[in-house]
């Protein structure tokens, strides 16, 4: 029969958190004319040293950086000391006229920059982290200041010290403890490679209400008319647009038009097609920059 070697891995073991007293009192036992006695020793106690220690890691190694827009490079910085710690957050590029200092807090923590969700860090203002605690910082770069190879690089340092390991703080710690720099030299670095990118297009969509009884009320029998204005930075290939009709709506048939001219309902030689399910536009290659709009009405029912 083959011999199996099977390996167990420990169970984790939670570091015990900075500034805890740790309290131990000895016994003596012993008997004396047949009884038995016992006396404690003094007390000895210990406060844990709170340890300094942090890593920072890029979201990504590179990322595009497209003109005209905000692009958030995000860096996951995690407290992996055993005490409540401030650390600076820092942030530099290796390119003249790149500005750095918009930041924000993932609030969300889903990875992704929501203006209206993610909260703005002040300038200078520390990441106050309990021990394994992460948080994400979105660095907040405009992409029309960024060159080839750009690099966003993000420091992040323990507000009480840093420095070789081993080095202490005395009473700086949790509690009154004393601090002490782990392994990362309570001090870690990361950073991105941004490059230009080519401006994407943009479709922003409209609408207007004219009701039976003159008003702009969205009320029964109300005409909407919805006007897509499609907008290309430059030549854009094998461009289409769709647009569903709303439900407790109609198309208006012959309604559809492309930059204002009017376009049939059917699948046929023009550009455009609608029906009771919605409206096709098929502006093929865009030559150069510019943009079209496209309008249609429904009825509301």
């Amino acid at each position: 029969m083959a011999a199996c070697l099977c390996l167990f891995a420990a169970p984790a073991v939670a570091a015990t958190q900075a500034g805890t007293s740790i309290v131990n009192i000895a016994t003596l036992n012993w008997n004396q004319d047949g009884q038995p006695k016992t006396i404690p020793s003094n007390t000895a106690t210990l406060v844990t040293a709170e340890t300094l220690d942090v890593t920072i890691t890029a979201d990504r190694a590179a990322a595009s950086a497209p003109t005209g827009t905000t692009t958030a490079v995000g860096f996951l910085v995690i407290n992996t000391g055993n005490g409540s710690e401030d650390f600076n957050f820092g942030v530099t590029a290796d390119q003249s006229g790149v500005a750095v200092s918009r930041l924000a807090i993932d609030s969300d923590n889903d990875g992704v920059y929501d203006a209206a969700k993610d909260r703005t860090l002040a300038p200078g203002t520390a990441l106050s982290l309990t021990a394994g605690q992460q948080v994400r910082v979105f660095v907040l770069i405009d992409g029309t200041q960024v060159t080839a190879g750009t690099t966003i690089s993000a420091t992040v340092t323990a507000k009480t010290g840093s420095g070789a390991p081993g080095t202490v703080f005395a009473g700086a710690g949790d509690n009154g403890s004393d601090a002490v720099v782990g392994q990362t030299h309570a001090t870690a670095t990361a950073a991105t490679i941004l490059s230009p990118a080519a401006a994407q297009p943009s479709l922003v969509k409209s609408q207007s209400v004219f009701a039976p009884d003159g008003s702009a009320r969205a009320m029964r029998g109300a005409i909407v008319t919805y006007t897509l204005a499609a907008t290309f930075p430059g030549a854009t290939a094998n461009v289409s647009i769709d647009d569903p009709i709303p439900a407790g709506t109609a198309y208006v048939p012959g309604s559809l038009t492309l930059d204002q001219r009017a376009l049939s309902d059917g699948a046929d030689t023009d550009a455009g097609a609608a029906d009771t399910s919605g409206i096709h536009v098929a502006l093929g290659n865009v030559a150069a920059a510019g943009s079209h709009t496209i309008q249609f009405s429904v009825k509301i029912q």
